[in-house]
């Protein structure tokens, strides 16, 4: 099944931004909702804060251990591997399974660009 596709020992860390100014990061707001609406909150193993007025704090720290500029990010550790998703829709297809995510956005882009036509 798609559990055993997925790897025994992986685990999937959702990184997301506090600004210096205490601010939370819309983006990563908007990317947890659509994690809630695919129903794969269960797949999350840890949620982990880069909090810019912390420069040592966890997510500070793997955002520049892998080089990563935008948030929020996921790191999937399969036993020696780390592999980091910028991407949530591509973390969904490469990870999850989830082909669904294709369709999905497409729609978000075609809605985007046809309002005026529907």
């Amino acid at each position: 099944g798609a559990g055993a596709a997925r790897g025994f020992a992986s685990t999937v860390t959702f990184v997301k931004k506090i600004y210096s100014d205490g601010s939370t990061c819309q983006k990563c707001d908007f990317v947890w909702k659509q994690i809630e609406k695919d129903g794969l909150v269960d797949k999350i193993d840890r949620v982990v804060v880069a909090d810019e007025r912390d420069m040592s704090c966890e997510g500070i720290v793997l955002a520049r251990k892998h080089k990563v500029t935008r948030a929020p990010f996921f790191v999937v550790a399969e036993e020696e591997k780390e592999k980091v998703y910028d991407v949530y829709f591509k973390l969904k297809k490469d990870v999850f399974a989830q082909e669904s995510g294709e369709a999905e956005k497409n729609e978000e882009i075609i809605r985007g660009m046809m309002k005026q036509v529907f």
